[in-house]
């Protein structure tokens, strides 16, 4: 169910410690990417292992950059060793010529103790959202009475904060003299099992009932540390029909009941807010006649088990969505119908957004493959046509040597460069580090081309800015066409014919394509 993804980085010019490291890792919640590199320059901070196998003067540069809680392996060569500071900076020296055994029980042992940390933390996770997607009270009390977790519906009881609650008693947290829950915890201790209660607790806002449940909490030996205790307050609940009024009164949309002969008996608040009508009025009104009032002359659309209703609202409409469940008695009659009304103006709106992003390449923000392809159907009426297919040249290598986050910062620059370049023109990222910008409006070739080294001046610019972008230029090749009966494939590949000559004869170039 959870993974979690750490890194290990080893300095050395030597690829024999990458295949010892990676022998002994294991399957599991924790995996491992290990690379070796020569260079200190960046790609590494994040590394939770570290194995300087290159002298240096100083690693306290090297300490001061990594994360928190990671670990730093030297080695050395005692006899001449030049780094100052190894002693202070380093958590574990190991002298050459290292023991691959040795090595191999260290890295082991701290992928052990990143495990135990990892299941210790999700251990923990697991339990503050199980007790706080309850919605009783939990907590949990040490055996003097002291309380070292609750949760958020604890919290919310009391009127106080969790810091306000944790490490207190209870005369503490209800602000009273006298420890109400004193005798069940002594019964919970003595039977040595969970017990059921009906508890009075004096709060400073009155006397309130809770329906609680507590268990002992025993250490290895056996003996109690402690409890834990689930309470439901029933202090309002004082019959079934409440407890359903609050329900509906907690649902996030509106709900109508109607009875078997088409009568209103219930609505929630939800209802009143959604349509303006309060309790008293819909209660005991035909349903039909309520409906007619509400939606007449309105288009009903029908989606599978649901109904759809666009509600005129202050100028704009609100999608409502209708949803019908039947009610049944315990002899499966139907008895009466829940109706269900939900507001999902904004969810629509967000499947439009949905629809909008599926057109857009996610990194960059320029438009995708199949957007362009849409643009572009088989019959066009453009007087002219004219695509500039752009390539980086050793993109690669920045990807190898730096890493892909590096390399999606680098397409990123492009992405911007190019929207500065072509404001208002269409263009697209066709995968990995190619880019395609088409013109429809009538061009020179003279201008394509002023237009295309513009481009890689401007891209070699902004690829000066970052160091790690240094070695990267970029190629460009030109394709235009005038005939409306060219496939917008072809042009493409006209495109790509010129990309490669430019790329051939020397790259950070342009090329137009011409037939030979």
């Amino acid at each position: 169910m959870y993974q979690e993804e750490r890194k290990i980085t080893i300095f050395s010019e030597h690829t024999d410690l990458e295949p010892l490291i990676q022998s002994v890792m294991e399957e599991g919640p924790v995996t491992y990417i290990v690379y070796t590199t020569t260079s200190m320059q960046t790609g590494w901070q994040d590394s939770d292992i570290i194995i300087c196998d290159i002298p240096v003067e100083k690693l306290a540069s090297i300490k001061k950059e990594m994360k928190a809680g990671s670990y730093l392996f030297y080695i050395h060569s005692p006899a001449d060793d030049v780094c100052q500071d190894m002693d202070m900076a380093a958590d574990e020296l190991l002298a050459r010529p290292v023991s691959a055994g040795y090595l191999k029980k260290r890295i082991r042992r701290l992928m052990d103790r990143i495990r135990l940390e990892e299941d210790l933390w999700l251990s923990g996770t697991y339990l503050d959202v199980l007790i706080d997607s309850m919605p009783d009270l939990v907590w949990f009390k040490d055996n003097s009475g002291i309380h070292v977790k609750v949760n958020n519906v604890f919290c919310h009881t009391v009127g106080k904060e969790r810091r306000d609650v944790t490490g207190k008693d209870h005369c503490t947290i209800w602000d009273v003299e006298v420890d109400d829950c004193e005798a069940t915890e002594a019964i919970v201790r003595r039977e040595r099992k969970t017990c059921q209660f009906n508890e009075l607790v004096k709060s400073r806002s009155g006397m309130r009932q809770f329906r609680t449940y507590k268990s002992p909490l025993f250490d290895r030996d056996g003996n109690i540390m402690g409890t834990v205790g689930i309470g439901h307050d029933v202090t309002v609940l004082e019959n079934m029909s409440t407890e359903m009024e609050i329900l509906l009164n907690s649902m996030p949309f509106a709900i109508l009941v109607k009875d078997g002969d088409d009568i209103i008996v219930d609505v929630n608040l939800k209802f009143e807010e959604y349509f303006n009508i309060s309790r008293e009025k819909a209660v005991g009104r035909p349903y039909c006649e309520w409906y007619d009032t509400m939606f007449k002359g309105l288009e009903t659309i029908q989606k599978n088990d649901t109904e759809e209703i666009h509600l005129p609202c202050n100028g704009s409409d609100r999608i409502i969505e209708i949803t019908h469940e039947p009610i049944y008695d315990i002899f499966e009659s139907i008895v009466g119908e829940l109706t269900i009304y939900r507001d999902i103006t904004e969810e629509s709106l967000l499947k439009e957004q949905l629809n909008n992003n599926s057109n857009t390449d996610f990194l960059t923000g320029l438009c995708n493959r199949r957007y362009f392809y849409e643009c572009f159907s088989e019959n066009h009426n453009y007087e002219q046509i004219s695509i500039l297919y752009i390539d980086l040249d050793y993109f690669k290598m920045v990807n190898d040597t730096y890493g892909h986050q590096i390399g999606d910062e680098a397409l990123i620059m492009v992405a911007a460069t190019l929207k500065k370049c072509f404001p208002g023109t269409l263009i697209a990222r066709l995968g990995g580090d190619e880019f395609l910008v088409a013109r429809t409006d009538p061009v020179t070739e003279e201008e394509l081309i002023r237009q295309a080294d513009t481009l890689i001046a401007g891209l070699q610019d902004a690829f000066n800015t970052n160091s790690c972008f240094k070695v990267l230029s970029a190629s460009i090749g030109i394709a235009y066409t005038t005939d409306p009966l060219k496939k917008i494939d072809d042009l493409i590949k006209e495109s790509d014919t010129a990309l490669y000559k430019a790329k051939e004869t020397g790259r950070s170039k342009s090329c137009v394509f011409h037939v030979s």
